[in-house]
């Protein structure tokens, strides 16, 4: 039974769509595909069993590089903001923009706006509870400088 589980745990995976807005005009689009750590999945593992205070409540940017591991902690330098909707099952919203429904699936949106981050060499985003731990984590395959005419909106979608 705790190998089935375990491999079930493993088909849990998720991906950051998010776009760049720069002086209010779209700048660049990107999706990559996101680590969920350790923490994450306990965390995830004592929501489903009662415990509360486990939920997503917001998403970091920071400056490291190094390529996500399962027992990552933190972001480095993380500036946080708060979620701005959690959407799940249905109203998804694909890259495109248009929507769909899919009960395998929670979508976290987020926005950084044009005075949050300014002079960061942005490496790596990351999910956070309530707790305040990270549940997961994305390294960029270059930094992203963010300026005073750069806004961040998107959404982060774990699938099951």
């Amino acid at each position: 039974m705790a190998a089935i589980i375990k491999e079930q745990l493993k088909e849990m995976n998720g991906q950051l769509n998010f776009r760049i807005i720069r002086n209010g005009v779209l700048y660049k689009c990107e999706t990559i595909k996101n680590l969920i750590v350790t923490q994450g999945r306990f965390n995830l593992a004592k929501l489903l069993g009662g415990q509360t205070g486990m939920h997503v409540t917001h998403v970091g940017i920071g400056t490291g590089t190094d390529a996500a591991i399962s027992t990552d902690m933190d972001l480095s330098n993380v500036i946080k903001v708060p979620v701005s909707e959690v959407r799940v099952a249905s109203g998804l919203m694909a890259p495109d923009k248009t929507t769909f429904d899919d009960t395998r699936i929670v979508q976290i949106h987020f926005r950084i706006g044009l005075e949050t981050g300014n002079g960061m060499k942005i490496g790596e985003y990351g999910l956070f509870c309530a707790d305040r731990t990270l549940f997961s984590r994305i390294v960029r395959d270059s930094v992203f400088e963010k300026t005073s005419i750069d806004a961040i909106e998107g959404y982060w979608q774990i699938q099951f």
